[in-house]
């Protein structure tokens, strides 16, 4: 699955496009459309003839759709073609005449500048699946059918917060479907936790309590009982933003968390949990998954992807059943901040009405419901409706896998598209990263390491929109 514990791939040449927001005085919902009635979409630079309709502001006309599509997925068809080959062949009952050629690629780090290369000259799927990084890199080159106009109100079905801040075309327009994600949820041991002096009973509720809990932890054990684990790369994104970190400015111009009074208490927070043990040494610049040491029975925390628990009731069975789980840790005031995937229609497509059609039918509270009950994955819906669900309100919550579809279905209701998740990416997260771990490691304070982060990340901000 793409998105479930992968934070960013490196972008090479589409990082450039992926941070070049167009920050005018329509801030970044792009330049003023400038399509064929003049109110449509901008015209892209392509190698191939845009059809007329695909930029215009009208209403595309989907109640009969005829003839064929590609839909292109990112590491889904070898574990779900069970699902996706009836939902495509029910379409395709329910519209004779049409044809939906599905294609699926493995995940890969050049995956985002593929997709603009295909994007430009043309050879891009009609119909794609893709991650933040890539939306923002095609929505920017104006290479995405706008689907406010062409398919006014689809909007409505889906979790509010995450709709209204994931417009990022002309006017703040959607060129992307929210589709689906994973809410972060808090996994813990707790037989770990009593023998460290904790109460299980009371996991965590804020990040800032998650390092408390496990300075307590490793104070308590005189440094022998780890809690948390070093390699921040699937995580300082969510925290930061779920704990108020200013992250960037206003206009989203300029990276300001190295000025932010929460930045540099969890960066220096993270420093005194790696002096004091808490955290394992060589985890800091070691691979970002917890899951094999959590396992092991090495930390207190494991992974927040809800997904884990699958593979702690798997390799780990004895371990299962003493696992806790509660909500995503976030500041109550602050919105679940959502990365996840989405749906999107190429401008370039010669068959919109039934890009379209099939957009909104794979988006549609029926086809996400179908796949969320599907007993091999755990993701969770961006349609509000699906999660009020008996699937998600009637889980058996003693066990850790149904507690954690509640908990993380609650949390989503206030899921949030924050635009920092679709411009960390590549080398911006690169040097974010490697500044935590200078930080955390004590090579530099905490407030240096994240000024020279900040600047560093500034100049290629800056020369991105040069």
């Amino acid at each position: 699955m793409p998105i479930f514990n992968r934070r960013r791939s490196a972008l090479g040449a589409a990082t450039v496009l992926a941070v070049s927001l167009a920050v005018t005085g329509c801030g970044l919902g792009g330049s003023t459309a400038s399509g064929p009635e003049g109110n449509g979409a901008p015209k892209p630079q392509l190698d191939c003839d845009v059809p007329a309709q695909n930029l215009s502001a009208d209403k595309v006309d989907m109640s009969k759709p005829t003839g064929e599509i590609r839909f292109a997925t990112q590491g889904l068809k070898k574990d779900f073609g069970s699902f996706f080959d009836p939902l495509i062949k029910k379409f395709e009952d329910a519209h004779p005449g049409t044809k939906i050629n599905w294609e699926d690629t493995p995940s890969a780090d050049d995956f985002d500048s593929r997709m603009v290369t295909d994007a430009r000259t043309c050879v891009m799927a009609d119909v794609i699946n893709v991650p933040s990084s890539t939306i923002m890199a095609l929505t920017q080159a104006n290479l995405l059918v706008d689907f406010d106009n062409k398919i006014p109100g689809i909007g409505d079905r889906f979790i509010p917060g995450i709709w209204k801040d994931a417009g990022l075309g002309p006017n703040k327009h959607h060129t992307a479907l929210p589709w689906y994600w994973a809410p972060s949820v808090v996994t813990y041991n707790k037989d770990l936790m009593k023998e460290a002096g904790l109460d299980p009973a009371k996991p965590p509720a804020t990040v800032q309590e998650l390092q408390a809990q496990s300075l307590n932890a490793a104070e308590n054990s005189g440094g022998k009982i780890q809690s948390m684990w070093g390699n921040t790369a699937w995580s300082f994104v969510d925290q930061w933003l779920n704990s108020g970190v200013k992250v960037m400015n206003d206009d989203k111009t300029e990276f300001t968390f190295a000025d932010d009074a929460g930045a540099q208490e969890w960066l220096s927070n993270m420093a005194k949990l790696y002096a004091a043990g808490a955290i394992p040494k060589d985890s800091v610049t070691g691979k970002p998954d917890p899951g094999q040491a959590y396992n092991e029975g090495g930390l207190i925390f494991g992974s927040p992807n809800p997904s884990f628990l699958r593979n702690v009731k798997k390799n780990a069975p004895d371990l299962y059943p003493k696992t806790g789980v509660s909500a995503t840790l976030r500041d109550p005031k602050i919105g679940a901040n959502f990365n996840g995937q989405f749906i999107s229609v190429a401008v370039s497509t010669k068959n919109l009405p039934l890009a379209a059609a099939w957009a909104d039918y794979i988006t549609s509270a029926e086809s996400e419901l179908g796949w969320v009950k599907d007993p091999n994955v755990v993701i969770f819906p961006t349609v509000t409706s699906v999660l009020d669900d008996p699937f998600y309100t009637q889980q058996d919550v003693n066990d850790p896998l149904g507690l954690a579809r509640s908990v993380a279905a609650e949390s989503a209701k206030s899921g949030v598209a924050n635009i920092e998740n679709f411009i960390i990416s590549g080398k911006i997260q690169k040097v974010i990263l490697q500044g935590i771990q200078l930080g955390t490691t004590g090579q530099k304070t905490p407030q240096d390491a994240l000024k020279d982060a900040q600047t560093e990340v500034n100049k290629l901000f800056k020369a991105s929109q040069s």
